[in-house]
């Protein structure tokens, strides 16, 4: 397998932020007042990637700058949700739309252990994703993995897309795989993929290909 930027495939997120933050809820606020968004619910809504960038840089300009200078060995433990909700808009290239939902629970906490450090950690899910196999698969690997795809039923020949959630494509390819044939090998590459966090997340993924 080539080697693959993750970072390529989601087109659109999900992620929390809380009421009992300042900053988070400050941002809430100033989104709902600001940008153009489609109500999900009364604590939901849903912007594009791009008016969400330009948001953040309007507004917290300042913030972002000062993140730029902080040092690498410290910056885990100074960042807030400016500095995630641009970054994510930055390296995901192909974001499209991020859900955003304010939980109001008084109990919230970004805080983790790590190396006996306390640190912060933002988490999203991928609600929606595009996979190109022709961006993973070498010409040769790309026409073993549409046999062993159409074999397993997941890909109809002729047929170079398909609508599948992350769980169903993990589940049907793990359940199919056969050590001695060679044609499913490169499908390994595929649960990989998957595994580094669409899979947990159930994201509804479009599989394409090229015939």
């Amino acid at each position: 397998m080539f080697e693959y930027d993750l970072s390529l495939l989601p087109t659109a997120i999900d992620i929390t932020l809380y009421k009992y933050n300042y900053i988070d809820n400050k941002i809430f606020t100033q989104l709902n007042n600001q940008v153009d968004f489609i109500q999900v619910d009364p604590d939901s809504i849903i912007v594009s990637s791009d008016q969400l960038r330009i948001f953040l840089e309007e507004n917290y300009q300042s913030d972002l700058n000062k993140f730029k200078s902080i040092g690498a060995d410290i910056i885990h433990k100074e960042i807030n949700s400016t500095f995630f909700l641009h970054k994510m808009c930055e390296e995901m290239e192909n974001l499209k739309y991020v859900k955003i939902t304010l939980n109001k629970k008084k109990d919230y906490n970004r805080t983790v252990e790590l190396d006996g450090n306390k640190v912060l950690q933002f988490n999203f899910k991928i609600m929606t994703a595009t996979m190109r196999l022709s961006d993973i698969f070498s010409d040769k690997d790309l026409l073993s993995a549409n046999k062993a795809l159409e074999k397993i039923g997941i890909l109809k020949d002729g047929t170079p897309f398909v609508r599948i959630k992350g769980k169903d494509l993990g589940s049907l390819i793990d359940s199919n795989m056969e050590d001695e044939n060679k044609d499913f090998a490169p499908l390994l590459d595929i649960l990989d993929i998957l595994e580094h966090k669409m899979e947990q997340d159930d994201s509804l993924i479009l599989l394409i290909t090229d015939y």
